[in-house]
């Protein structure tokens, strides 16, 4: 066989570089229809991987208040994904590539049959003018469609071009003749692109769409032209040997060649459905790829069957690498684009013509040749010079059987052949929104040509997904379960069945699929994620382990198994999978991350944790990893993700977690030291978040529970409480309790008891309504806890010696400091600072733990120095002082004050300005700071002050009369007068009374000074 290529150095260069240019197009072509066997399926139809979130509960900001811990709820998502048949793609790119395939072979194919003789030119030119006659190039609407102008002047041009180089420029080269012909081409091609009201894609897939036909027939003809080749070569194998002594005999020749034909009639039994098991054998497109590479050297064997006509070096070779490009370009398209009756057309053809003409060549060998096998004489090379039987009785023979198999398949390669084209033609029409009846039509024509067609019901039940025709959509696939099941059926019909009354029937359709299809991974996930929507634990977690060994993508399966285990609450086997499982896989990443935050074994996330988003444009997924990352972070100065959220909330992709993104920016406003933009923003939520606002409202409740703004916190918990938020029942009553309210409080406490579903929120309720209905006596024989809460109510109106009867009895060391703290302040108040520091230094050693505890501590030990003017103490200390960040402003204000005392008039505008912004919530912290303002001659600043105050505490009447004083003072006399009749209703009679006087006897001040100057 090495001689096959001796013609090579006869050849003049420039012809080969057109047979190079020609074989690599070929090898192109062949490539791109093993990458459509292989990858066609999920082109078109992708199986992708919906992402959606569960919301699971994390609990942040935690405290306690009257030993009640509280926090609040947010959600941590996780992210689960199940399997789904996604939208029909088109890879337009193959289009295109099966364009300049087309435009390439026809350029060369019109300079080839110009060189050859008379009668293979006419032939030729007649074949070639049937081609372009297929393409239907008038059916793009440049005149119109029943012009046939487009065509004409198609034919004129290559035609006309032909025959000139044919009847005038004989001796003109190969080269020449190709280069005119695919200037011709392109210029043909733009004019086409540049003349046609379609757009340019559509107008390429219409010429593409349309040449499949012509491409499907000289398909077959190569199929014929090499169909006894794999034959040929199993007889040059057999007798090619130099020594006779290795050669084989006629026995194994029989045996092999019935081997190769045996293979192709079990497989056409199998076709036509006569065998009662799938038998698959050699792959029908491999016994093709064999004979299409042998048939080359074939072709050079065979050539003292068509000298009269054709050359081998100049005719015979280009024209046989020509119809190999078209059959294997029309092949990888088809595959491409999963049109399965087109493969399966190239399958049934192959079979058909190598067995038919595979049983008339070995017949044509036995009735010739069959002495000389025997005699182990090397026949192949006098194969195709027969004695008894003529060449032409193989065609003959093969063609009647062909039509035998042909009849007995019932014509199946004919309406495969038709399905085929139909599934094209509505491909071509569903580009265009003026004729999508026209493609549906084609598709059902197509399920009519081939039965059980997969492409056609997918592309019907596509169209019907976009038109929301679920029902249609429905019966399509149930129909197609029945003639062709798959398992991306099974899991697009399953993905149909969503809603709750379904959910029996989804769980059937996927357990019947896996059923048929047991290691397939993707129904294995999407079971066990719909198990994991009940109480089927077990099943459940049976599927999900199942899925995860038989998944190439073990990811995915593990990303949503640590959802599941945190959905039903089985947080340690979530922990321990979670540190077993390693990866980047982003939802696999978000969900490790969610499993730390919801079971609260970190209290931040490392940076390694989670990629930076950077698109501003969220996914599912993507948002999920960015909240989570955010959620738990530590209070900071660094506003990059604060800056991220308020970027991603502009962006309109973004709407769906507006809501979420908008927490999160509350979240981060108030740990970064901006709470009174937290504040707002909060409040907005609540404004305008209907059913959720209770939520919102317990949020701000909690915040300002946590600054001891008691009234204010109260008043959120009941606005929360209103609109339903259960948990803000017992919230309201602790922060009643603490304002001093007790009878309201113990109201509550008893209403939260009873309602509450909670055993541990309903034991809080039933102890805080008993604390509150306590005498001290009572309360000295209680149990310690009973005690601490005592104190905490009580502090401010009992006598200090009933509190120190009862502070004296506690007896557990965790509980003694958190009593120490509303003694110290009683203490303090009455001015007894030795008993404070006492408690102070018994309670909290320098060794005590930093939490708020130690902070309130800390806080009334600056307050103890200042009052009993221990400054020299107080400045010394105050740098090494712990404070959490409700206590934020605590050491700004002792530091404006220290600074304020030594005349330092610059220090403390800097930190009564930290104060006012780093803890709006503080009463203290306004009221020095407007009283200095006013010292320095800025009462506008004061005033100014003054409002920011009582915006964020709108309940302070400390707050509201030094407004009312000042807004008077400078002239401001409507609004004073108007802050003055909102004041009264938060006064006690009295003190409204006593601090009206004093209003009035400012304003008759006042007037007097203005008649004075007047």
């Amino acid at each position: 066989m090495m001689d096959i290529f001796s013609f090579w150095p006869r050849l003049e260069p420039s012809r080969r570089f057109l047979y190079l240019l020609l074989a690599a197009l070929l090898f192109i072509a062949l490539g791109f229809g093993v990458y459509g066997y292989f990858k066609g399926a999920d082109t078109i139809f992708p199986v992708i991987k919906l992402t959606e979130l569960y919301p699971a509960e994390a609990q942040l900001f935690p405290s306690t208040h009257l030993l009640t811990p509280i926090h609040v709820k947010a959600n941590a998502y996780l992210v689960y994904e199940q399997y789904a048949l996604g939208d029909m793609q088109f890879p337009m790119w193959g289009a295109w590539l099966y364009f300049i395939g087309l435009a390439a072979a026809l350029a060369f194919f019109w300079a080839l049959i110009s060189t050859f003789k008379r009668i293979p030119y006419y032939v030729g030119v007649t074949l070639g003018m049937l081609w372009l006659a297929t393409l239907n190039l008038d059916l793009i609407g440049i005149f119109s469609e029943t012009s046939r102008t487009v065509l004409l002047v198609t034919l004129a041009v290559l035609v006309v071009t032909s025959y000139f180089f044919h009847a005038f420029r004989q001796y003109a080269s190969l080269f020449l003749r190709f280069l005119v012909n695919a200037v011709l081409v392109l210029v043909l091609a733009a004019a086409l692109f540049y003349f046609t009201p379609l757009p340019v894609s559509f107008t390429a897939l219409h010429v593409v769409q349309h040449g499949t036909l012509a491409s499907a027939v000289v398909s077959l003809l190569f199929m014929i032209l090499v169909s006894y080749e794999n034959l040929h070569g199993l007889l040059w194998f057999n007798t090619q040997a130099q020594n006779p002594q290795r050669r084989f005999g006629l026995v194994q020749f029989l045996m092999i060649s019935l081997l190769y034909l045996g293979n192709l009639l079990l497989l056409y039994l199998n076709q036509i459905g006569s065998l009662q098991f799938d038998f698959a054998g050699i792959d029908a497109m491999l016994v093709f790829l064999f004979s299409a590479v042998i048939g080359f050297w074939g072709l050079r064997q065979r050539q003292v069957q068509y000298a009269r006509f054709f050359r081998f070096e100049t005719e015979a070779l280009p024209l046989y690498l020509l119809l190999a490009l078209l059959t294997f370009l029309n092949f990888g398209y088809a595959a491409l684009m999963a049109n399965d009756p087109v493969v399966q057309a190239y399958r049934s053809a192959i079979i058909f013509t190598h067995l038919a003409y595979g049983v008339a060549f070995l017949l044509y060998l036995l009735v010739n040749y069959a002495h000389l096998i025997k005699q182990r004489l090397r026949v192949y090379r006098v194969v195709y010079d027969p004695k008894r039987l003529p060449y032409f009785v193989v065609y003959l023979v093969g063609t009647v059987f062909v039509i035998v198999l042909f009849t007995w398949s019932n014509f199946s390669v004919y309406y495969l052949t038709k399905a085929g084209h139909y599934n094209y033609l509505g491909d071509l029409y569903r580009h265009t929104e003026e004729k999508p009846l026209l493609a549906e039509q084609y598709y059902l024509e197509g399920q009519v040509m081939a039965w059980g067609s997969q492409r056609s019901t997918l592309s019907l039940v596509d169209m019907y997904h976009q038109e929301h025709m679920r029902t249609l959509e429905i019966q399509q696939l149930s129909e197609l379960l029945r003639r062709k099941p798959s398992p991306e059926v099974y899991l697009r019909l399953a993905n149909l069945r969503t809603s709750s009354s379904e959910l029996f029937d989804q769980i059937k359709v996927l357990q019947n699929g896996i059923k048929a299809y047991p290691t397939y991974a993707p129904l294995l996930n999407n079971l066990g994620l719909v198990y994991s929507n009940t109480t089927f634990k077990d099943s459940a977690a049976f599927y999900l382990d199942a899925a995860l060994e038989n998944s190439q993508e073990p990811e995915v399966i593990q990303a949503n198994q640590l959802m599941f285990l945190t959905r039903h609450q089985f947080y340690q086997q979530a922990q321990e999978f979670s540190n077993k499982y390693q990866g980047n896989y982003g939802p696999l990443l978000t969900n490790r991350l969610a499993v730390k935050v919801i079971t609260g074994s970190s209290k931040t996330v490392a940076e390694a944790e989670t990629s930076t988003v950077q698109d501003s444009v969220l996914s599912t997924q993507s948002f999920a990893q960015f909240y989570l990352k955010h959620l738990t972070v530590n209070r900071s100065t660094d506003t990059t993700a604060l800056v991220q959220v308020e970027r991603m909330l502009k962006q309109e992709e973004n709407s769906v977690f507006v809501q979420d993104l908008t927490i999160l920016k509350a979240f981060l406003q108030q740990r970064t030291g901006r709470p009174t933009r937290a504040k707002a923003t909060m409040e907005y939520l609540a404004a305008n978040g209907g059913r959720t606002s209770g939520y919102y409202y317990d949020v701000l409740g909690q915040w300002m529970l946590q600054v001891q703004l008691y009234p204010l916190a109260a008043d959120y918990f009941e606005q929360a409480a209103e609109r339903g938020f259960l948990d803000a029942q017992l919230h309201a009553a602790i922060a009643h309790a603490l304002a001093g309210n007790t009878n309201r409080a113990a109201q509550l406490a008893l209403d939260a008891s009873n309602i509450s579903q909670n055993n541990r929120r309903k034991k809080a309720g039933t102890q805080l309504a008993m604390v509150t209905q306590l005498t001290p006596d009572m309360a000295a024989n209680a149990p310690d806890s009973l005690k601490v809460q005592f104190l905490q109510i009580f502090a401010r109106s009992l006598p200090v010696e009933q509190l120190e009867q009862v502070a004296n009895k506690i007896t557990t060391p965790e509980l003694a400091p958190v009593a120490a703290l509303p003694l110290m302040e009683r203490f303090i108040s009455e001015k007894e600072f030795q008993k404070a520091s006492n408690l102070l230094g018994a309670h909290f050693p320098a060794s005590f733990p930093e939490n708020r505890v130690k902070s309130k501590a800390h806080v009334l030990a600056a307050e103890l120095w200042w009052k009993a003017e221990r400054y020299q103490m107080l400045e010394q200390q105050l740098p090494t002082l712990y404070f959490a960040p409700e206590d934020a402003g605590a050491p700004h204000y002792y530091r404006a004050l220290l600074a304020q005392r030594n005349k330092n008039t610059q220090e403390a505008t800097n930190q009564f300005n930290a104060l006012v912004q780093k803890a709006p919530w503080s009463e203290m912290g306004y009221l020095a700071a407007a009283n200095f303002f006013v010292n320095q001659k800025k009462p506008l600043r004061a005033y100014d002050l003054l409002l920011e105050g009582i915006e964020y505490n709108p309940q302070s009447t400390s707050l509201r009369k030094a407004y009312i004083r000042i807004a008077l003072n400078q002239g401001f006399e409507s609004f004073g007068l108007t802050a003055l009749e909102q004041l009264k209703p938060m006064l006690p009679p009295q003190e409204y009374l006593t601090f009206k006087q004093e209003i009035d006897a400012q304003l008759q001040q006042r007037q007097a000074q203005q008649e004075k100057w007047q």
